[in-house]
């Protein structure tokens, strides 16, 4: 990859404050959640929920933010563009990127919704349901992006919940558009099964015309190539000329590049707490490799040394020093 690029990465996608909390089965039934999921609230609903929880502590989230950060940690020069409105949880999404040395390159809106939240509720098995207010993050448009910080990044990183709106839309295609003319690559996470189901025909356009790298779960996966087999996954995926990054939980992941398959295990004698940003911290470790111009099996294998750290604690951003980490584990 080309080494006078400013950025090694740069993130696109919903600047959301995560609010989190741990939740019995029952009461996730009595709120009549299905457990798991991220689902779209308004901030009447968000107040509902705020009520009858007990926080356990809020920090800046957003899943290409997560995946961002995460670089980050691991010592790269990277960006992100996601829009917050000039409020409390705006500044406190901003200086939760700045801790990290992450650019955020979004100016703050003075009007309109509110900085977008989300309430994640983990169950007793570490399973994390996503109760998600877009406020002014769905609203980032094309006005918004930073085209000299794009043009000056290795990679541009595409995070699939902004496709629910069709000025985000725009805004993929625009920065897909200056990667590509200043020799960029270019990868998407899929983010959510439900998100894929609702934008199946469109990320399938993205990824056969568009992308580079693809990353999502083993559902999410399926739901976009319509198999119920994973050796259909294998099969499928090989045939586009994509690398696929897919996660399997505590199978581990498996990497596919046309006839490159690599199955990884997972890390052993992890104590799960919390599986939020267990994705979004597996795409940054896997990223990390390819910018250092490891092989595909490494890549994965960082991403799932990376993920093990994250579910090892409440929250989706790391809490070790991923640097010193990824030594101890011979990379």
């Amino acid at each position: 990859m080309e080494q006078e690029k400013k950025y090694d990465v740069l993130g696109i996608g919903n600047a959301i404050v995560d609010i989190l909390t741990n939740i019995e089965y029952d009461l996730l039934q009595k709120l009549n959640i299905r457990k798991g999921i991220m689902r779209l609230i308004d901030e009447f609903e968000v107040e509902k929920l705020r009520e009858g929880i007990n926080v356990v502590k809020t920090v800046s989230g957003g899943s290409a933010a997560n995946t961002i950060v995460g670089l980050a940690s691991m010592g790269h020069s990277t960006a992100f563009i996601g829009k917050v409105r000039d409020d409390e949880l705006g500044i406190s999404f901003e200086n939760g990127l700045k801790e990290y040395g992450v650019y955020y390159c979004t100016p703050k809106a003075k009007s309109d919704y509110p900085t977008a939240c989300c309430v994640v509720m983990t169950t007793p098995d570490a399973q994390r349901t996503m109760n998600t207010c877009l406020g002014i993050s769905g609203l980032l448009n094309t006005r918004d992006i930073d085209e000299a910080a794009i043009s000056q990044s290795k990679i541009l990183y595409l995070e699939g919940y902004l496709w629910d709106r069709d000025e985000a839309k725009e805004v993929f295609l625009k920065a897909i558009e200056i990667a590509k003319k200043t020799g960029g690559k270019v990868a998407l996470s899929l983010s959510d099964p439900l998100c894929v189901n609702r934008h199946r025909a469109g990320f399938l356009d993205l990824i056969n015309n568009y992308t580079d790298i693809v990353f999502g779960n083993e559902e999410e996966i399926k739901t976009l190539l319509g198999v119920y087999r994973f050796d259909g996954v294998i099969s499928k995926c090989g045939e586009i000329k994509n690398i696929f990054a897919i996660t399997r939980g505590a199978e581990g992941s498996v990497v596919i590049f046309g006839d490159e398959v690599h199955a990884l295990s997972a890390e052993e004698d992890v104590k799960v707490v919390d599986t939020n940003g267990a994705g979004d911290l597996y795409a940054a470790g896997f990223l990390h490799g390819m910018i250092k111009d490891l092989g595909l099996e490494s890549c994965g294998k960082i991403g799932n040394i990376i993920a093990a750290e994250v579910i090892s604690h409440m929250g989706s951003r790391p809490e070790s020093n991923l640097a010193e980490l990824l030594k101890s584990k011979g990379f």
